[in-house]
């Protein structure tokens, strides 16, 4: 049996519900990322978050949306994300506290789970250029106060984290990134134990996992240029290829069309050429694929309401149109519920 054959082989087993977890490391924090908009990071953030049990939410992405799933009023919010790193580059703020807020408060899907998150703001559309200020004033220090210095500004981000974790007495963790890696994502990548990378089913989501890659590896790149003292480079965890299609060929069960094969066999290679990058050395071990959510996306997407809370048949008028969720939304939730048992 070729790789992709026992891909697809597992996705059919996930379909079925009948698919053990995947056989990699578990950890505690997971930054999902990608260089790229529009590939499903955010609704893959907020999924999880609902699946998962003990969790901290963090918005990173100055466009707000994991944050206005959570609560359509979150610009309100007195601290947000942005407060938090503030006086790690700019000395004279007071550094926050109990920042992060009970989702169940604003979002009644949540009831009766232990979830918190940290809100967004636009104001981190500017953070970049902050962090790139101080970065250049630390510069001309030398010696170990240069470094102490640096792994201060780098680790911001993951000791606020460490903080609200013990704060809000949960264990879990998960980050959103926008698609620009300057800026809070890049203090993500230093703030996790994995990262989680959702690629979707074209030509430029491939290019972008190419980019991230790059990243990781090419001593030039943004990311690689200013370290900290240990050296910290995250590894990948899992790459989710979303957006799949599956094929209508009478007797053909979970198969993928032939974009998504393509795409899936392009997906196969990068990991590969790139596995130490991964959490094991198994190819296989970090590639599962999510389906195009279509329907149960827009609905989910527009009442704030998890995936897996949907049921088949139902519908909703979303700007005057008249969407349903299908019944591929059962194989949805079992593909999510294997993501989401295979990294906890």
């Amino acid at each position: 049996m070729c790789n992709i054959d026992h891909l697809l082989s597992r996705q059919h087993a996930i379909a079925e519900q009948c698919a053990e977890p995947l056989p990699i490391p578990k950890f505690n924090t997971y930054c999902i990322c990608n260089l790229r908009g529009g590939i499903g990071k955010t609704s893959l953030s907020f999924n999880l978050s609902y699946l998962a049990d003990n969790v901290l939410a963090v918005d990173t992405c100055p466009q707000g949306n994991l944050s206005y799933f959570y609560n359509p009023n979150y610009f309100n919010s007195r601290t947000s994300t942005y407060d938090m790193l503030l006086p790690y580059f700019m000395p004279g703020f007071g550094k926050a506290s109990h920042v992060a807020q009970r989702i169940e408060a604003t979002n009644h899907f949540f009831n009766g789970h232990n979830a918190f998150y940290i809100p967004s703001t636009d104001m981190l559309y500017n953070f970049a250029s902050t962090m790139s200020f101080a970065f250049s004033q630390a510069s001309a220090l030398t010696g170990a106060q240069q470094q102490q210095l640096i792994d201060t500004m780098l680790f911001s981000l993951r000791s606020e984290i460490r903080r609200e974790l013990a704060e809000t007495s949960t264990q879990k963790c998960l980050i959103d990134t926008s698609p620009f890696f300057a800026g809070a994502t890049h203090l993500a990548w230093h703030a996790t134990d994995a990262l989680i990378v959702p690629v979707r089913t074209d030509q430029q989501s491939i290019n972008s996992l190419s980019l991230l890659l790059q990243s990781l590896s090419n001593p030039a790149s943004p990311f690689l240029r200013i370290m900290p003292s240990n050296n910290h480079i995250p590894k990948i965890q899992l790459v989710v290829l979303t957006h799949c299609g599956w094929s209508t060929r009478a007797g053909a069960r979970h198969q993928p069309n032939q974009q998504t094969r393509v795409y899936l066999e392009q997906v196969r290679d990068l990991v590969a050429r790139y596995i130490t990058h991964f959490t094991t050395s198994i190819p296989e071990n970090h590639i599962v694929l999510l389906d195009d959510f279509l329907g149960s996306g827009r609905i989910s997407t527009a009442q704030s309401k998890p995936i897996n809370l949907l049921t088949a048949g139902e519908s909703a008028t979303i700007q005057r149109v008249r969407v349903e969720v299908n019944s591929s939304v059962e194989k949805i939730k079992n593909q999510l519920l294997f993501i989401n048992n295979s990294i906890w």
